[in-house]
């Protein structure tokens, strides 16, 4: 159970970093939302529509890169890739600024031209529901942030936790990407830039507790124990000796 905590906390920690990032970066995004700006219950309708569809493409992602982190905790790798990710993380959040050492690229993908077509076509539909397809495929656009949630939600190690982790970064961009379609017009270049650099110090903080995750000091919520236990399998005839099987505990979630 606390492990399952941890997984949110952090999930929802790198969402309200992206807050910061999407009043920054994505706010032609969000004046191109197609909502009915009749009064601020329609507005608010609209905004909830779009991300709803957003965070289940988030959760959708989730379930897929848990297949990835389901299979390198099976390997037993998964503390040293949670230490390596945390330091590669902290790494991308001061980019800008050590960016001629790392190997970060900035990289164009084949899928958004396609995406970028399918906004359009939902964007001028008169579906009812053209707001929530908008939010879903906004969801799939190449994004540094999104990248970032789905890094934690492979270090989770299993399928459904890594859908969770992806929900609880989903809310936790709520706040900037509901918030914005009300204020945007009321929100400044300068006050954008502000906020874009709060995100490589909330990055850190992030990437400090990914570490914390991998090192195995049996802390409660931040650091829980991992110890190999075995299982006695059934020993089946003309055998010597019983089989056993190796699994990851989590001393926090087995009292």
């Amino acid at each position: 159970m606390e492990e399952l905590i941890e997984i949110i906390i952090i999930g929802f920690l790198i969402g309200l970093g992206s807050n910061f990032h999407c009043i920054g970066m994505c706010g032609p995004i969000a004046l191109a939302i197609p909502v009915n700006r009749k009064n601020n219950l329609t507005i608010l309708s609209g905004a909830l529509q779009y991300n709803i569809g957003r965070v289940i493409t988030y959760a959708i992602l989730g379930l897929i890169v848990g297949t990835i982190g389901l299979t390198i905790n099976t390997l037993g790798v998964l503390q040293w890739l949670s230490i390596i990710s945390g330091i590669g993380l902290i790494l991308y959040a001061w980019k800008k600024y050590i960016g001629n050492l790392l190997p970060f690229k900035n990289s164009k993908f084949s899928i958004q031209p396609l995406l970028n077509k399918g906004l359009g076509k939902v964007i001028r539909s008169k579906n009812p529901l053209r707001l929530f397809f908008l939010g879903f495929l906004n969801g799939l656009l190449p994004c540094g942030m999104v990248f970032v949630a789905l890094t934690n939600a492979i270090l989770t190690g299993d399928i459904i936790p890594s859908a969770i982790a992806m929900i609880a970064f989903g809310i936790g961009t709520l706040p900037a990407m509901i918030g914005v379609v009300f204020m945007m017009n009321k929100i400044t270049q300068q006050t954008r830039q502000k906020m874009t650099r709060l995100v490589p110090y909330l990055l850190t903080i992030v990437g400090l507790l990914i570490i914390l995750r991998g090192l195995n000091l049996g802390i409660p919520y931040i650091s829980p124990s991992v110890k190999m236990i075995e299982k006695k399998m059934d020993t089946k005839e003309g055998e010597a000796e019983p089989q056993t099987e190796q699994t990851i505990q989590m001393d926090c979630c087995h009292k």
